[in-house]
């Protein structure tokens, strides 16, 4: 998961929105207003001008993807599903808030459409709510859940990729998310409750991510040698535009933060370092 770059959505969309959440807030009380924002979003495109809102949203949310269009949560899956990085089942109030969206695929946001967390003393206060209980407001206080619209996930995320000990001791890496060694005891609690909520470590997703270290390692090995024969500019940037557009950016991301421990691919970067500074951003896909 990596941070995502934000992205202005038109202004007919965002007043859209806008009007569209003002209804939910007409409603008088906490479950009334629920009840509107599931009614309101049902009906989110049943006219034109709705749907072309919509429309914009995706196409706006397909813009901030990193790389390929892929879930901001796995960066797996095909990015389809517009998520509510709160739930609307929860903070009706964020219904129709831009700034509230993200996309998502349906593996990682349909389990956390009834879950909820609050970062309470350093751990993490998780608010469940079942379909047979009575519609009550989640706790207040900080979401649990990471933001990457709001947030560095490398602040409370690192990826396991082994690499050599100082000693000289090769360790295997498991590729699974853990919670960052200098982080504090919340953001290590609020990145474990990511973690098991979104499922980053299910294993689809830790092989995945194994195949793409291999991927990106050969991929910048082809960079460096042809840079060094003296490849011209264009066929560089072709190679560096295949790499970046390559799903699992964030492997390549820890490749970087992680090379001191990581002998071979420090050697490549050693004789490639523009590529410790290619931008991991939105690239149009």
């Amino acid at each position: 998961m990596l941070r995502i770059v934000e992205r202005t959505l038109a202004a007919r969309a965002h007043s859209i929105l806008e009007h569209l959440q003002a209804t939910v807030d007409a409603a008088p009380d906490y479950q009334a207003r629920v009840r509107a924002a599931k009614k309101a979003w049902g009906y989110k495109t049943s006219t034109k001008a709705k749907a072309d809102a919509f429309q914009a949203v995706r196409q706006t949310l397909s813009s901030m993807c990193v790389g390929p269009i892929r879930c901001a949560y796995c960066e797996d899956s095909l990015a389809d599903e517009v998520e509510h990085i709160r739930p609307k089942n929860f903070f009706p109030e964020h219904t129709f808030l831009w700034e509230n969206y993200l996309y998502a695929c349906g593996p990682c946001n349909g389990p956390k459409g009834s879950r909820y967390g609050v970062l309470k003393n350093d751990q993490v206060l998780e608010f469940i709510r079942s379909l047979k209980d009575p519609i009550t407001p989640p706790p207040s206080g900080r979401s649990a859940l990471i933001d990457p619209r709001a947030e560095d996930p490398f602040d409370f995320f690192e990826l396991d990729l082994g690499g050599t000990t100082p000693d000289g001791v090769d360790v295997p890496g498991t590729f699974e998310f853990l919670p960052h060694e200098a982080a504090t005891q919340g953001a290590q609690a609020r990145a474990r409750f990511s973690i098991e909520v979104l499922g980053l470590n299910r294993e689809v997703m830790r092989v995945a991510r194994e195949n793409a270290f291999g991927g990106f390692r050969a991929r910048l090995r082809e960079y460096v040698e042809e840079s060094w024969n003296g490849a011209p500019g264009q066929r560089l940037h072709d190679l560096r535009e295949d790499l970046l557009s390559t799903p699992h950016l964030t492997v390549f991301a820890e490749m970087r933060r992680q090379k001191e421990y990581l002998l071979d691919i420090k050697a490549l970067f050693d004789k490639a370092p523009e590529a410790e500074e290619w931008p991991l951003i939105a690239t149009g896909f």
